[in-house]
């Protein structure tokens, strides 16, 4: 791969992983009512999921020049259900139900929503069809194309949970406030899922 492809394959890949999305609002969400320890299972279900997601979009990738719209189409809505029932969890969450601190994501939701995150899904798709087959079509290729991307993707969303644990305080303080506009962000991804 050209030096040139390179760097906007790793430009690419940063944007895509920090911008604001589904793991990373779960995880900002997680990390400000648990802090960074309690959000060590949802982070793990995320980076697991996320690592199989990566390894399907690559055999697509290489079996389909392109996913199929139909396909694309069915995990919009399943995608879009699934983050409205994260921001309702989000936005209303029990009274009473932090005990010890711990919030109720655990490693299962962060592994199914990379089953139903569209965003991740068209990252693993785009990078591999635009960067990395183009260039290097082995299995090796394959195999470093999605350890790349798992790390890219889990680093984002580690920084997402850094900055709820770190800004915990003021998040306990806002609760009210704060749940109700990351829930809204939520919101807002599922129908930019629908709006496509």
């Amino acid at each position: 791969m050209p030096a040139s492809v390179f760097s906007a394959f790793f430009v690419f890949t940063f944007i895509t992983a920090i911008t604001p999305g589904p793991n990373n609002i779960l995880a900002l969400t997680t990390g400000s009512r648990a802090g960074l320890r309690g959000s060590i299972p949802v982070l793990a279900g995320i980076c697991g999921g996320f690592l199989c997601v990566m390894a399907i979009c690559g055999v697509l990738s290489i079996s389909f020049s392109v996913l199929s719209a139909s396909f694309l189409q069915v995990m919009r809505y399943v995608g879009s259900a699934y983050l409205l029932w994260l921001a309702w969890k989000t936005a209303m969450p029990k009274a009473g139900g932090n005990s010890g601190g711990r919030a109720g994501a655990g490693f299962m939701t962060g592994f199914v929503l990379q089953f139903v995150n569209v965003k991740i899904m068209v990252y693993g798709m785009t990078a591999y069809s635009a960067f990395i087959l183009p260039y290097h079509d082995s299995i090796v290729a394959l195999l470093a194309g999605m350890c790349f991307l798992t790390m890219m993707g889990s680093l984002g969303t580690v920084v997402w949970a850094v900055a709820g644990a770190s800004l915990q305080s003021v998040f306990q303080r806002h609760a009210c406030v704060v749940n109700g506009l990351l829930g809204a962000m939520l919101v807002g991804c599922a129908w930019s899922l629908l709006d496509q």
